[in-house]
């Protein structure tokens, strides 16, 4: 085993690294005492304005927890007036297409009228010429029966004379 002999510090040994230690936090105060000022500023100001939204979101939050609140109580009423106003625009809804069915139903009722009253007076126009042409088949039938040949021969006669004549 060996013995290492103690080793007592002297100032030089104390005083070398106290000064070498001394330029450092010189060195590193001169050059990064802006920079470091400058970060912890920025950061101090994220934070505020962070914390700041964080506000604002909990406001608003809590008015829209308010508002679903309120919406919520107020949900029965407005539920009540939906079917209110649902059941109001159906009935007008349905006078309204009553009352165009009635108008369909009467211009039917006028059109079908109006067909029938031309129907009739065709079917007595038809009627008439059916019995005016029944009427004057009878006649000529009688006439021919009745007409002998002296009165042949006068109608004749006077129909070349109604036929020269001058209108």
């Amino acid at each position: 085993m060996e013995h290492h002999a103690e080793h007592v510090p002297t100032i030089a040994s104390l005083l070398w690294p106290a000064v070498n230690f001394t330029i450092f936090v010189t060195l590193l105060v001169r050059w990064l005492s802006g920079p470091l000022r400058e970060f912890f500023r920025a950061r101090g100001e994220r934070l505020r304005d962070e914390l700041a939204a964080g506000d604002r979101a909990r406001r608003d939050a809590e008015a829209l927890r308010a508002q679903l609140a309120r919406d919520l109580a107020d949900l029965p009423a407005l539920r009540e007036r939906i079917q209110t106003d649902l059941k109001a625009t159906a009935e007008r809804e349905r006078d309204q297409l009553l009352a165009q069915a009635r108008r369909s139903a009467e211009r039917i009722r006028n059109d079908a009228r109006l067909l029938a009253e031309q129907e009739v007076a065709a079917a007595r126009r038809m009627l008439r010429d059916e019995v005016v042409a029944a009427a004057v088949r009878e006649a000529s039938e009688l006439v021919r029966r009745a007409a002998r040949p002296p009165d042949h021969e006068r109608f004749v006669q006077e129909f070349i004379r109604a036929a020269g004549a001058p209108s």
